[in-house]
């Protein structure tokens, strides 16, 4: 049942960041920074992210599967969680184009993390 919790989320969490990675594209090639929605928009990314760890942390509670390392599982969980906010900072020092292709790596990067996160815990 806990996994079913968190597969939606994870679908919700990887469709958002496909967007932003999209929108981040555009900006890239028109060679614009980052507007404030799309900052929002990684909030609300890192919000649902925060969620995902904590559910993650609860399964890990209520007892791992004995092919389960718990703690490789809530690391990948923290890693994931501190993409975006490393993309931001980096971005943010960078005023170029390249700034924003940071922006859209790190983006990338939390969907194939949540698959890995799907790796370890087995349905």
């Amino acid at each position: 049942r806990a996994t079913l919790g968190m597969i939606p989320l994870q679908l919700a969490i990887g469709a958002l960041c496909l967007l932003l990675a999209l929108v981040l594209l555009v900006f890239m090639i028109l060679d614009r920074r980052p507007s404030n929605l799309i900052i929002n928009a990684l909030v609300a990314v890192e919000i649902a992210l925060v969620a995902q760890l904590v559910l993650g942390v609860t399964r890990v509670v209520k007892g791992v599967p004995d092919q389960v390392s718990g703690w490789e599982y809530v690391g990948y969980l923290i890693a994931t969680l501190l993409i975006l906010p490393a993309g931001v900072v980096w971005s943010s020092a960078e005023r170029t184009r390249s700034g924003t292709a940071v922006l859209l790596i790190a983006v990338l990067l939390v969907p194939f993390l949540a698959l890995r996160v799907n790796q370890i815990w087995p349905a």
